[in-house]
């Protein structure tokens, strides 16, 4: 008999028999439990102690005492969304497709595309039912026969492929691009982080990551800059370690911007340094430093990448 599809539920043909399984129903997730490798089913001990012979949870109330528990499912979607956010792909700043930097835990629950990570599993679950890892195989397993569990890096490969089958079958890329592009600062968790950092930055357009007036980017008739706090100020004096500006200005900046961040550390005014290097004013070192600052913002940005590589 030819196995068809219900809008309500998954139909499963059995010898003398036709089940549907209610899409809505606590027993619907579990061709995405059996699926899930040792590593995470173990984060909920109960769900973990279910037989992997799937045989008597399909078809007695045995086990339903920890089918039918809210953290069953909450398991699973936990663990499908983490999943699926892990190859959700966003913009860097030079219009690049990337994994979304930093961790899961740096960004606010309630962030869309966390959101959107729940929303997707529904139809990763369709997709199992549409290739192979359905209620039809899993009936279909004898008595006594378990299921093998994934090994990580399998399921890493399976939801990887999945997730890039959803969004682009629903079209989804737009609908990231979009939620990127317009973060909020509410969309990250209130603790810091690079990542945070990083769109505050944006966010106030300037590499603090605070708020910067207008009076703070004046400068005198003559050049001068303003005696007011240098946003910058992280970047010359506290952020940069004495390994740092070894590594940053041996390897990037020339023997002249050298010695000019060596003299800001030092605590030496911008004139001061005008006088020693041989500008004739302050606003040009101040320019120096600036262009300073965006090579390291680069030096940075490269560095945090290779950690994420790792």
């Amino acid at each position: 008999m030819e196995r068809r599809k219900s809008p309500n539920g998954f139909i499963v043909v059995l010898p003398g028999e036709i089940i549907e399984i209610p899409q809505d129903s606590d027993k619907s997730w579990l061709t995405l439990f059996y699926s899930l490798p040792r590593e995470l089913a173990e984060k909920w001990k109960s769900a973990y102690d279910l037989p992997r012979c799937p045989y008597e949870v399909l078809r007695t109330d045995k086990y339903d005492h920890i089918v039918c528990d809210d953290m069953f499912k909450l398991l699973v979607w936990d663990c499908y969304a983490w999943s699926a956010w892990q190859f959700f792909q966003v913009k860097d700043r030079k219009g690049n497709y990337r994994d979304i930097p930093g961790a899961w835990t740096q960004y606010a629950g309630y962030f869309p595309l966390w959101r959107l990570s729940y929303s997707i599993i529904p139809y990763i679950r369709m997709k199992f039912e549409q290739n192979g890892l359905d209620f039809q195989n899993l009936y279909n397993i004898p008595q006594g026969v378990e299921v093998p569990w994934l090994t990580y890096q399998q399921f890493s490969n399976l939801i990887g492929n999945v997730t890039d089958m959803v969004v682009e079958e629903q079209e989804w890329q737009p609908v990231i691009d979009a939620i990127w592009e317009n973060r909020t600062v509410e969309d990250y968790e209130a603790t810091s982080s690079t990542v945070k950092t990083d769109f505050m930055r944006k966010w106030h357009h300037n590499r603090s990551g605070k708020p910067i007036s207008l009076d703070e980017m004046m400068e005198s008739e003559d050049g001068d800059i303003f005696d007011v706090a240098d946003p910058r100020s992280d970047f010359e004096n506290s952020v940069i370690s004495e390994m740092q500006i070894a590594t940053f200005a041996e390897s990037t900046i020339t023997e002249k911007d050298r010695e000019i961040l060596k003299l800001r550390m030092e605590g030496y005014t911008e004139q001061e340094i005008a006088d020693k290097v041989g500008y004739k004013t302050a606003s040009a070192v101040h320019k120096r430093i600036a262009k300073i600052a965006d090579t390291y913002e680069d030096f940075v940005t490269a560095e945090y990448q290779k950690y994420l590589n790792k």
